[in-house]
């Protein structure tokens, strides 16, 4: 490149990204959770409570807990502070697996 600067011949413009680069990254287990999230909300017209985690998966409190934290945390999920049940899935229904019940795993 003539004329160009360092930076840009070390750096060349990065093209869009494709939607298969941008697709949000989850375990098997989270996926399960963010899918049960999205199809109690639509269906029920709210989202579920932890209890509601709880009963689904069979898994005590503190588990459920953690899994809503871990979900927080990495992005896929978004609550409001102080406000029961605003639980809000931020992955494309696309991008989800589909759900099935635990016992008939």
């Amino acid at each position: 490149m003539i004329g160009a600067s360092w930076f840009e011949t070390h750096h060349p413009k990065s093209s869009p990204m494709s939607p298969r680069s941008t697709a949000p990254h989850f375990t098997p287990k989270q996926g399960e959770y963010l899918a049960f999230i999205y199809a109690y909300t639509h269906v029920l017209g709210r989202p579920p409570a932890e209890a509601d985690l709880q009963r689904h998966f069979g898994v005590s409190p503190p588990s459920v807990h953690q899994m809503v934290l871990t979900l927080e945390r990495t992005g896929l999920i978004r609550r409001q502070p102080g406000v029961a049940r605003s639980i809000e899935v931020l992955v494309a229904p696309e991008l989800l697996p589909v759900l099935r019940r635990p016992d008939l795993k």
